[in-house]
């Protein structure tokens, strides 16, 4: 009898250390809920810039090659009670775009902002001025080519028929490849426009970003 009295004993011990490590579990669980999949990530391939009331996102230029005209894409808003006009500066080409107060200014759904030349070859970086309100600021801004297929319908003239490369995934651009700086743009309402040394925006072809 006392041999059984111990197994049951046993037993009894086992059962609650067993409840006692579920309990604990999924009381872990009641305090600290799991994340989810509900946690958004929007990935970037263009640069942030802020200057007082006024930030831009996502700026990048979608161009061929150096030599060739490149589109200014990314998103600007402007948080002042009056508008701004942004004047980006690659040394080469310079773009402007008006920005009315209280409104983010799409670059994909605007008149094409077209620097020309672009200033690198796709995949490096070309070292832009960027100024508005009186503030001024250079930064590394990247420029990608018709190879990013969502990027394929801005590239100034019509993208080649080439294929996409493969190795061109929709993550973010590495802010060390290649050489030189600048930023990326993205918004809405308002105009834009660029110059350079040959042609303007109505050579480019319109979209969204």
């Amino acid at each position: 009898m006392k041999i059984a009295a111990r197994k049951s004993l046993k037993r009894a011990g086992l059962s609650a250390a067993a409840v006692a490590a579920l309990l604990t579990a999924t009381g872990c669980s009641a305090i600290n809920p799991v994340a989810t999949a509900e946690v958004g990530y929007a990935p970037a391939d263009g640069i942030v810039v802020e200057m007082g009331e006024l930030k831009v996102t996502d700026l990048l230029i979608v161009a061929e090659d150096a030599d060739t005209e490149g589109r200014l894409l990314g998103s600007l808003t402007n948080n002042a009670e009056q508008d701004i006009t942004v004047t980006v500066d690659t040394g080469a080409a310079t773009g402007e775009i008006a920005v009315p107060s209280g409104t983010t200014l799409k670059l994909s759904e605007t008149d094409p902002v077209i620097l020309d030349p672009a200033g690198a070859i796709p995949g490096r970086m070309v070292e832009t001025e960027i100024r508005a309100a009186g503030e001024s600021v250079t930064k590394s801004v990247p420029v990608l080519d018709h190879t990013f297929p969502r990027y394929a319908e801005f590239i100034p003239g019509g993208a080649p028929t080439t294929p996409a490369n493969p190795s061109n995934t929709p993550g973010a651009v590495d802010g060390h490849v290649g050489e030189g700086g600048g930023e990326e743009l993205h918004g809405s309402e308002g105009s834009a426009t660029g110059t350079g040394s040959a042609s303007g925006a109505e050579d480019a072809q319109g979209g969204g970003h």
